[in-house]
């Protein structure tokens, strides 16, 4: 493994920005007395650098992620002799697992070869260039998933109705900011104080003032990074709510359960303890946060468990590549929630998307006929006018 604590210099690890909601709390896992997390915001000229250093025919979050990189070295924002880059792989059969090869030749032609890039992941890819995590640091990412999640959930169903303008993105602010004190600090990071959060969050956003609106819902499913990243889906939810309409993204801890799901029988036997214990775990605080959602007037598909119940009738849980099954199961459960229409994304060329999604489509079309189901490709090469044609087109049928 890459050593990343070594001596009393602060290390400066930057993250792309791949989870919107997600990240500005996950980012304290990340962080110690030696090592400052920081989660990348630039977002001029990434695309044309991610082209310059980057093959056109790579996926476009890839493209994104190097360009992004690439910006913020040349911002002169950082000192490059104590600045790491970090890039999370889920290490499945798709391009993302080459991620960390791709920015290293990227830098190299950019000349920034001597930055270090890390990965974190749970495959053994990029053995000697492994993120080293320990106990606190899962605590810490499994409590900030869940929060997160859950302000992600209540703030797309408040604000396309709130009275007040700018009132549920004062009190996400307000959450992230107090969650933020918590996680940094390592205090009440219990199943206990997990829990009374959820409560206390759930029950703040049902306190804003809401208009009576009957907007036409819309569910948000397809692969990891276009799906909770505004670069990669081009502010479709911003575009989304100046349509009038309200959408759904399914919360990050199902991909998580998803994950352990179909890995946990590949792992090493501490892994797999581990994977098990983290299972457990997420399921009973996911548990917990769908029910306070529901309890306070506002939608949520159910837990993980219930979830593939659910899906089991129509979809094969042996398409276990990248996003897999958990793209069918999303729309399945979203139309079952009421979001009947449903905005499938992928990135150009992303083959296990195209395979594990695209496929079945027209199938599910079919068996849910009260769905309206529209794919849209993302891609550098791609037209914001035809993105935005097709995302009405789903919206007026």
């Amino acid at each position: 493994m890459l050593s990343i604590y070594g001596g009393n210099i602060m290390k400066t690890i930057l993250i792309p920005s791949m989870l919107d909601f997600h990240f500005p709390l996950l980012k304290y896992a990340f962080n110690s007395t030696y090592i400052k997390a920081i989660i990348l915001e630039n977002e001029e000229n990434i695309t044309h650098t991610g082209l310059k250093y980057a093959n056109n025919d790579m996926c476009y979050p890839c493209i994104l992620i190097i360009g992004q990189m690439i910006e913020a070295l040349k911002s002169g924002l950082y000192d490059l002799s104590s600045t790491m880059l970090l890039i999370p792989q889920a290490g499945d059969a798709c391009r993302g697992s080459n991620y960390i090869k791709m920015i290293r030749k990227a830098l190299k032609a950019a000349g920034y070869e001597q930055i270090p890039v890390i990965s974190l992941n749970f495959k053994g890819l990029a053995k000697d260039s492994l993120f080293s995590f320990d106990i606190g640091m899962i605590i810490k990412a499994l409590a900030a998933i869940i929060y997160s999640d859950t302000l992600m959930i209540l703030y797309n169903q408040t604000r396309p109705y709130e009275k007040v303008i700018g009132s549920t993105d004062k009190l996400l602010n307000s959450w992230n900011s107090k969650l933020s004190m918590k996680l940094k600090s390592s205090k009440n990071i219990t199943i206990h104080s997990i829990r009374k959060n959820i409560s206390e969050i759930a029950s703040s956003f049902r306190k804003i003032e809401k208009h009576e609106l009957k907007l036409k819902k819309v569910g948000i499913a397809g692969e990891l990074y276009v799906k909770y990243c505004h670069l990669g889906n081009w502010n479709c939810g911003e575009f989304l709510l100046n349509e009038n309409c309200e959408y759904m993204v399914n919360g990050f801890s199902w991909y998580v359960l998803y994950y352990i799901d179909i890995h946990k029988n590949e792992q090493s036997f501490i892994m797999n303890r581990i994977f098990n214990t983290a299972m457990k775990i997420v399921s009973s605080l996911q548990r917990y946060m769908v029910c306070e959602i529901r309890k306070n007037g506002f939608n949520c598909v159910s837990d993980f468990f219930e979830f593939k119940k659910i899906s089991q009738d129509l979809i094969s849980f042996e398409c276990k590549i990248a996003d897999g099954w958990l793209i069918g199961a999303e729309i399945i459960n979203m139309v079952h929630e009421g979001y009947d229409r449903i905005l499938c994304i992928q990135p150009f060329g992303c083959m296990s998307n195209h395979i594990c999604g695209k496929g079945i489509y027209s199938y599910l079309r079919r068996m849910l006929p009260e769905s309206k189901i529209v794919s849209i490709d993302y891609d550098s090469s791609g037209s914001s006018i035809n993105v935005q044609n097709r995302i009405k087109f789903l919206i007026d049928m």
